[in-house]
Parts: structure tokens; C-alpha cells; sequence
């Protein structure tokens, strides 16, 4: 997913929960600084390769792609694959939640929303995320995760066939049902006893913004949404890059090494 999703509706989401503006952007900060962290700092840690080309590395997909971005989920016969709001994706919310980290939470977060765009791919180099014959131009990028697919699975409006399978992808869908998800738990975490009918009427407000096919719209509404329409990615990164990247890289490591234990019970080759 892009920044519409892992920031500006996760910043409306924890708004319209009760969270207070500072809360509301660092967990939103969070979450968005994962795709954007795209190199190594001082202690070796980054969340995001944004060359494809070193996805082709075996510590790339270890440490980078399947932690962050393509949780493995509970496909029996593609054990690494990505599965929509999974357990495991499910499990570093919550233990992120216990640390009462919000910058865990926002990188948590994160991976979980991704498990909705990514779903049936693999951050491993496997033959599950090959989309094309040899002889197509896209064959040639890396077959790891929807490399082949560029951004078609990451848009919230498109609509798009997978040609894998013939599938027709809904892109709105899915981001309607990862938005709900990330409602129901910061409910649960921050405001348990909120009215039902707020989610009610959220889910049609977010429904008109899904289905907008210009990007900028869509971060308007959202904007709108929030209750803050002067928010701005920019201004806040600037500011919260300055003030806690090294709180997002320590809260980036405890998140790589709890994923770490969750895969323990995988198996070692593809």
C-alpha cells in the first residue's frame, strides 16, 4: 500500500478513535517512515529496499521484505506466503500493543495492512511470484514479492486481473478491509467502549474516498476525515525524522527480532 493508506488513513483511524494528534501521527509517522527507511543506518537496520535490484538478496528478503512487508501467513503449501491479516501479522500488533511502543505499533501496523495488498505473494525468490512467461519484459525484474507486478497490488482504486490465476483484484476491497482491521484494534487498544455507529458511518465516508481515482483526492478526504484537513506527511516527517529516528530504529529492531521468533516454525528453504 502507499502513503494514502499507511499514513493519512491510519492518522483519520486513530483520530476518529479519540487518540490525541500527537499519538495520531506518531503511530501514522511510523508506519509510513517503513517504506522510507530504504537504507541501512548506523546499527544496520532499514525497513524498505527501494532498488529492486537488491531485492535478488537473500538477506534483503530476510531482514527487509518478509519482516516488514510480506508477513508469511497460513497457507499449508506456500508456507511463506503472504495470507490477509494473519496470525503471525496479527501478533506483532499486539505485542508491539504490550510494549506500549506507538512507533512499534505504527511499523506493526504497517506489515499488517501490507498482508492485505500482498496477499498470495512471498517475500522470498520462489516460483509463487511468478506472474509471467519468460519472455515478457516484466519476467526479467526480480521474482520476489509483486516485483513483476510494479505497484498494481499497492493502488487503492485499481482494479486488476492476476495473471496467475485470471483473478480479478479489487484493490478497494482490500484496502476497505485492512482499514477495518486497523480500526478494530486500535479500538480495542485505545478506546474499547466506542460507539458502533462511528464505524457505521466511517465505512461509507471511506468507501467514496477508496474509490477516487486521483491520489491527491484521496489524501484530501482523508485529511477531511481526520478532523485535521492541514495535515501534511511532509511537515511531520521532517519534524519526527528529526526528533525520533532513533527511536524508530531501535522500535524497528525489536520489531524485526519479535518476527524473527515467529518464524521459527517455517522451513528454511522455498
Amino acid at each position: 500500500m502507499q502513503k494514502d493508506v499507511h499514513f493519512y488513513l491510519t492518522y483519520a483511524l486513530a483520530m476518529k478513535i479519540g487518540l490525541s494528534v500527537n499519538d495520531a501521527e506518531t503511530i501514522a509517522w511510523a508506519n509510513q517512515y517503513t517504506d522510507d527507511l530504504t537504507e541501512a543506518d548506523l546499527y544496520g537496520i532499514q525497513t524498505q529496499a527501494a532498488i529492486l535490484g537488491n531485492w535478488e538478496d537473500t538477506q534483503v528478503q530476510l531482514s527487509v521484505l518478509i519482516p516488514f512487508h510480506f508477513i508469511p501467513g497460513s497457507d499449508h503449501d506456500h508456507p511463506w506466503m503472504t495470507t490477509r491479516n494473519n496470525a503471525r501479522a496479527r501478533k506483532l500488533v499486539y505485542r508491539a500493543s504490550q510494549k506500549g511502543d506507538l512507533i512499534q505499533l505504527g511499523i506493526a501496523f504497517h506489515a499488517l495492512q501490507d498482508t492485505f495488498s500482498h496477499e498470495t505473494f512471498s517475500g522470498w525468490r520462489e516460483d509463487i511470484n511468478s506472474c509471467f512467461p519468460w519472455y515478457y519484459l516484466e519476467s526479467a525484474l526480480p521474482n520476489v514479492g509483486h516485483a513483476e507486478m510494479r505497484v498494481l497490488p499497492d493502488v487503492v482504486n485499481y482494479i486488476w486481473t492476476d495473471p496467475r490465476n485470471g483473478r480479478r483484484i479489487d484493490n478497494r476491497k482490500r484496502t476497505m478491509s485492512a482499514a477495518r482491521v486497523t480500526y478494530n484494534f486500535l479500538a480495542k487498544l485505545f478506546n474499547p467502549d466506542i460507539d458502533p455507529a462511528v464505524w457505521q458511518t466511517l465505512k461509507g465516508e471511506l468507501w467514496q474516498v477508496f474509490r477516487l481515482d486521483s491520489y491527491d483526492k484521496r489524501i484530501d478526504n482523508l485529511c477531511i476525515i481526520s478532523g485535521n484537513d492541514r495535515v501534511d506527511f511532509k511537515e511531520v516527517n521532517a519534524r519526527l525524522e528529526k526528533e525520533r529516528k532513533v527511536d524508530f530504529v531501535k522500535a524497528a529492531s525489536n520489531h524485526l527480532a519479535e518476527a524473527m521468533k515467529l518464524f521459527n516454525d517455517l522451513p528454511w528453504t522455498t
